[in-house]
């Protein structure tokens, strides 16, 4: 509720787009009444269908339990990472809408925003949206980069010229033959609790493929895929750079992790430190 309220007072009062919320428990009249109240009625709150959620059958439950204990993350987290890889845009309470602003719970925005960034976006014919850059780590997801290598290799076809490959490899003629690992990957990954995006992106053969690639190999479950890097691998083999957009100006903040702070009147934060930027990290 207090992220709501954050966000309808920074822009969504003045946007008024309606909110979908997905939650594994049933949800109060209590919390369905605060939630209208605050949002004017413009929150919808939606269940996870258990195919999008729980492990597939086809994978090997003992190695899933392995896998908890020795790189740790709860089964609850692995299956919210496999949701935004490969299902939040095909859920029923979202198929109705072109552009999905995915926001998280433990969020804050510092700065009013006062345009629309999906009218950014589509002015600038960009279809993936992003506030910062964050290093993914290797060691619990150590198969996932050898996974999409030999994806690419196995797809050519699929893979449009110009693609902005550098952003996510630093051989990126290796990673295109499916020779590439773990330690030729850069790691680099948008920071997902917060991204706005067409749904085209994600509904291309190219992304429903890779995700299929992806899901059968069974590295959401049995390490822990990240949505984060599976989202940034996507968007870097399926868009060129400049079909990306950078939003530097809200001071958007997750689980008081480190954030950039404009220097803008509009800003209740106070400039302290500057996170990565796209074009010093990405646009190469």
């Amino acid at each position: 509720m207090v992220a709501l309220r954050n966000i309808e007072d920074r822009f969504n009062r003045r946007l008024k787009y309606p909110y979908v919320v997905f939650t594994e428990a049933a949800i109060t009249e209590a919390i369905q009444s605060k939630a209208d109240w605050i949002t004017e009625g413009r929150t919808t709150f939606a269940d996870l269908p258990p195919d999008m959620w729980d492990p597939p059958e086809f994978l090997d439950s003992d190695k899933i339990q392995e896998s908890m204990k020795t790189i740790g993350f709860s089964l609850g987290y692995r299956s919210m990472c496999r949701f935004y890889s490969g299902f939040f845009w095909r859920h029923p309470a979202i198929v109705q809408y072109d552009w999905i602003w995915r926001l998280d719970s433990d969020i804050e925005f510092h700065c009013d925003v006062p345009y629309d960034p999906v009218v950014r976006m589509r002015s600038a014919e960009a279809l993936y949206g992003f506030v910062q850059v964050a290093d993914d780590a290797l060691w619990v997801q150590p198969s996932l980069a050898g996974n999409i290598s030999a994806f690419m290799a196995k797809n050519a076809r699929l893979l449009p010229p110009n693609a902005n490959h550098a952003f996510s490899w630093h051989d990126v003629g290796k990673a295109l033959r499916g020779e590439a690992n773990g330690e030729d990957c850069t790691m680099k990954a948008f920071y997902n609790n917060w991204e706005i995006s067409h749904r085209s992106l994600w509904s291309s053969e190219l992304y429903m493929s890779f995700f299929e690639h992806l899901d059968r190999a069974g590295g959401f479950f049995y390490e822990r895929w990240g949505d984060s890097l599976v989202h940034s691998h996507g968007v870097s083999m399926a868009l060129q750079a400049n079909q990306v957009m950078q939003f530097e100006d809200m001071g958007y903040e997750h689980q008081q992790w480190p954030y950039d702070c404009p220097s803008l009147n509009r800003c209740t934060c106070v400039r302290d430190s500057v996170v990565e930027q796209f074009d010093s990290q990405g646009n190469r």
